[in-house]
């Protein structure tokens, strides 16, 4: 999940520069998404007019019998939002390292956290919880708020719903991507 600093025309061609940067950086490379983000911040640097853009790249990865490892390394993004199998909602908070494009000598940091079977992470951008008239963390309550009101919907139904009931103003633009485990 990505959003580059902007909300035009230029902003949007830029994000989709970035996004293929990206496929074709996951592609080649089988390391930690710190790794990735690093070669992407170190690509940018390179061929770009240096687009400051937040990132978190994730990977979900099989664990012990009926877990899974949520890998995810931020530049600067918005913590992902855990949904367990009894509709209980909590940030996986980890200290986010600086947005792409601002210093590429900075260190990325991976982290990791066990998701039972049956457990959704959802991946969003600002533009889903910011609010010019509140604080940030108010929009983060809401949305875990919203994510346990419509827990039990099917997952296409539940994006719809975060989406229509967002707690943001809607100016800015809102990606949403929410994920599954299968349970065993």
């Amino acid at each position: 999940m990505g959003d580059v600093v902007g909300h035009d025309l230029q902003a949007a061609a830029a994000m989709a520069q970035i996004r293929n940067m990206l496929r074709a950086l996951l592609y080649d490379q089988r390391t930690p998404p710190s790794t990735v983000l690093a070669h992407l911040d170190q690509a940018l640097e390179a061929i770009t007019d240096q687009h400051v853009t937040t990132a978190c790249l994730a990977r979900i990865e099989p664990a012990q019998q009926g877990t899974w490892t949520l890998r995810w390394s931020t530049a600067g993004h918005p913590p992902p939002l855990l949904l367990t199998p009894d509709h209980q909602a909590r940030y996986l908070h980890a200290d986010p390292d600086l947005p792409l494009g601002v210093d590429v000598t900075q260190p990325r940091n991976d982290h990791t956290h066990t998701m039972p079977a049956g457990a959704t992470v959802i991946f969003y951008t600002d533009g889903l919880i910011e609010h010019p008239k509140h604080p940030v963390e108010t929009g983060l309550e809401r949305l875990a708020a919203l994510v346990t009101e419509h827990a039990a919907l099917p997952l296409h139904d539940f994006v719809d719903a975060l989406a229509d009931h967002h707690p943001s103003n809607g100016h800015d633009d809102m990606a949403i991507l929410a994920l599954h485990t299968p349970r065993t």
